[in-house]
């Protein structure tokens, strides 16, 4: 019992910092052949906001931080091609080259929506980048004509794993949290993160279940830890300890992008967007608009501040009220337990009402600019209504 206490005290201490648990799944694994591309981002840089940019080949909606004010570094984002792009840190490549001077993934993730279309211009992109390409990233990328794939990317260049390929991902999806397949297989981060998600991915793929709602409510927001299997839903205490669940503290943003099939429209790619905790916000549905518009809640105010993103933050400081020394390593029970089904029926609602105009789009074959409108309009006032009084 000592050894396994020492052992897992390790592994929470190896886990302090950035990370992101992250999935690419084949539009083959889904209820309804669309791919997927989910990222649970943790960072030390707790805010984000949403940024719609048409300097490219290709228009896109993406996500950066506050301070980003020329949105050069470019977080997670689709674009008018039906392109879309996320990534996750990996610890465990450019052996045994340095590892400073690195260059930002967010520049390349801002160059692919600018510039690819497909998985093919992505490695085309990557394979003419000057070496060293001073990258440490596992890229996700799916696209309008069924692609969907992981890229580990090195100094020298990528790795392909392919969730189309049987023989890389049998159930359809791939998994990556902070280490590559490709890597030194020692080293590396997020491994109890990576076993919950490979948990949790695999019960739903045997119901056909892999859906934009069971990754916001069912894997980000899993409260059972991948190691220990403590569940935090049945915890007796006031305060756990609360490290290395695929939720954390460092937790800034959660996005599950949604494609189309080949013969849809791209403009119907949705991204499905948490700003802020996970266990403090609910989700947003976003689309590529000509009026380049979102709700009023996501919309950064001058100071490149988000609505959403501060009022989560509230509550975020309600789960973790101890703020002196390690207290964003200890979250409130009983808060937690009281908040959860509250954002969920919250969420549920906006999942059922854009799910409802979503059909009537795709069966149309186009966005309605008109309902969009409307719609987040309708977003802004339950917001508004139903979410902020949990703020108080």
């Amino acid at each position: 019992m000592k050894e396994y206490f020492l052992i897992t005290i390790l592994i929470f201490s190896m886990a302090i910092g950035s990370g992101c648990t992250t999935a690419v799944i084949s539009g083959k694994a889904t209820p309804y052949g669309r791919p997927l591309l989910y990222k649970n981002r943790d960072t030390t840089t707790l805010h984000s906001r949403m940024v719609y940019s048409n300097r490219g080949k290709y228009s896109f909606i993406g996500m950066t931080n506050p301070e980003d004010k020329d949105n050069k570094n470019i977080l997670n984002g689709h674009n008018s091609a039906g392109f879309a792009i996320m990534n996750s840190d990996s610890y465990n490549l450019n052996y045994p080259e340095l590892k400073e001077d690195q260059r930002q993934d967010g520049e390349i993730i801002r160059l692919a929506l600018e510039t690819c279309s497909t998985l093919e211009d992505f490695e085309n992109l990557l394979s003419n980048l000057p070496k060293p390409l001073r990258l440490s990233s596992n890229f996700g990328v799916i696209d309008a004509h069924g692609g969907a794939a992981y890229y580990e990317t090195g100094n020298q260049g990528f790795v392909k794993y392919d969730a189309n390929n049987p023989d890389v991902a049998p159930f359809g999806y791939l998994i990556r949290t902070n280490y590559s397949f490709s890597g030194k297989p020692e080293d590396g981060k997020g491994y109890s993160r990576f076993l919950r998600a490979q948990e949790l991915l695999y019960s739903a793929s045997l119901t056909n279940s892999l859906t934009p709602k069971y990754f916001l409510q069912n894997v980000s927001r899993s409260l059972v830890h991948g190691l220990t299997k403590v569940d935090l839903s049945k915890y007796p205490e006031q305060f756990s300890a609360f490290r290395d669940f695929i939720p954390r503290y460092y937790t800034a943003s959660v996005v599950v992008i949604q494609g189309v099939k080949p013969n849809e429209t791209p403009l119907l790619t949705t991204a499905w967007t948490i700003l802020g905790s996970s266990l403090g916000s609910v989700c947003i549905p976003l689309w590529l608009n000509s009026n380049q518009i979102f709700p009023k809640v996501l919309t950064a105010d001058s100071n490149n501040s988000t609505p959403m993103d501060e009022w989560a933050t509230t509550i975020k400081k309600k789960l973790f009220p101890i703020q002196k020394g390690e207290g964003s390593d200890y979250i409130h029970v009983p808060t937690l337990v009281s908040v959860y089904p509250k954002l969920i029926s919250i969420e549920n609602e906006i999942l059922e009402q854009s799910g409802i105009l979503l059909n009537e789009w795709r069966n149309e074959g186009k966005i309605n600019t008109k309902e969009l409108i409307n719609f987040y309009s309708w977003i802004d006032k339950y917001i508004h209504d139903k979410y902020y009084p949990l703020t108080r």
